[in-house]
């Protein structure tokens, strides 16, 4: 029989070890349980009245019942919201500050902007994604097809007959659909707008074809008749617009083009304290009235943990590269 000897210092020392464990164990505990005991900030890094802000001010409101705190929504917008997710990366990672915001944040700005004061990868902790809104393609009356794979048909008998809005370069219709050129091997003219207000006025009268719209941004533009969906561009369909087929359903998986809303914990926050918040936030999204109250203004709600949110960055910016190759943008 083999025997293992220990002199008494390595005996001390193991049972050191085995004692810091277990105090570090029980304070991460001890922290959840206690947490919070103080106002909770929640950084939104766009401007007050955005999809950003209702999400985050949704959120806080149920979260501020829950932890019987106050959730103070603190909106710092500017440069993409740059200036924002800057300041919350810096914050103490006390489990104190948080930040809503959209996928842009995290997965686009890197291809569009050099020498950002943050890290994407590095300077935030997912703890879970809140809700997403997937954008419908959406095209003039005029044009003769109801379906995608007719729409790619009608443009490639015309080349560079077909024009598309954007918001400006390197946003998601310049992204998507200069990918979806690349791979159908098809042409169309990119029409850069100073927004989306005056992108959907451009499609109603024709001026350019077709761009891309969330449902509720598109309510006015289609009861104008001027315009029709041809898809939506998210995994399932859209509970407020559900005869619109998915692109997935129209064979263009590749052109998901959703936008998400997810909250994030500057690098460093405890870990049992992610842990609670996600929890917490699971238990918010159960409430049937909150639940309502999201899918009537077009989000579909998909809370998750902060692992499974991990992954949906991790695809999403491996496809933006690609998306941001095919409209040859590049940082600046």
């Amino acid at each position: 029989m083999f025997q293992i000897k220990l002199n008494e210092g390595t005996m001390k020392n193991n049972l050191l070890r085995i004692m810091l464990l277990a105090a570090g164990l029980l304070l991460g505990t001890t922290q959840a349980m206690a947490y919070p005991d103080k106002p909770v900030r929640v950084i939104v890094p766009w401007p007050a009245g955005g999809g950003a802000d209702y999400v985050g001010r949704a959120f806080g409101k149920e979260l501020s019942e829950i932890w019987k705190q106050p959730v103070v929504i603190d909106n710092i917008g500017g440069a993409g919201s740059i200036v924002g997710a800057e300041r919350a990366a810096r914050a103490a990672p006390d489990g104190y500050t948080f930040m809503v915001t959209i996928n842009g944040t995290i997965t686009s700005n890197r291809f569009l902007y050099k020498n950002m004061p943050y890290d994407p990868d590095r300077s935030f902790m997912p703890v879970s994604l809140l809700v997403q809104s997937g954008q419908l393609i959406l095209v003039n009356k005029s044009v003769k097809a109801d379906n995608l794979k007719d729409f790619v048909d009608y443009v490639r008998k015309q080349p560079g007959g077909v024009s598309y809005a954007s918001y400006g370069n390197g946003t998601q219709p310049h992204l998507l659909f200069e990918l979806l050129k690349k791979r159908e091997k098809i042409d169309m003219l990119h029409v850069p707008y100073k927004g989306l207000a005056p992108a959907l006025t451009g499609v109603m009268g024709n001026e350019v074809q077709l761009t891309i719209v969330s449902p509720s941004s598109a309510t006015a533009a289609l009861g104008s008749g001027r315009t029709k969906p041809l898809a939506i561009g998210s995994s399932t369909r859209a509970s407020v617009m559900p005869n619109v087929p998915t692109v997935a359903e129209s064979g263009y998986p590749y052109l998901n083009a959703t936008i998400w809303f997810g909250m994030f914990a500057p690098k460093g926050t405890p870990q049992a304290i992610i842990d609670k918040v996600q929890q917490d936030i699971a238990t918010v999204v159960k409430r049937p009235d909150f639940a309502k109250a999201l899918e009537e203004r077009g989000f579909d709600i998909v809370a998750s943990t902060p692992a499974q949110f991990t992954k949906v960055i991790q695809e999403e910016v491996a496809r933006t590269a690609e998306m941001a190759e095919a409209a040859n943008v590049k940082p600046e």
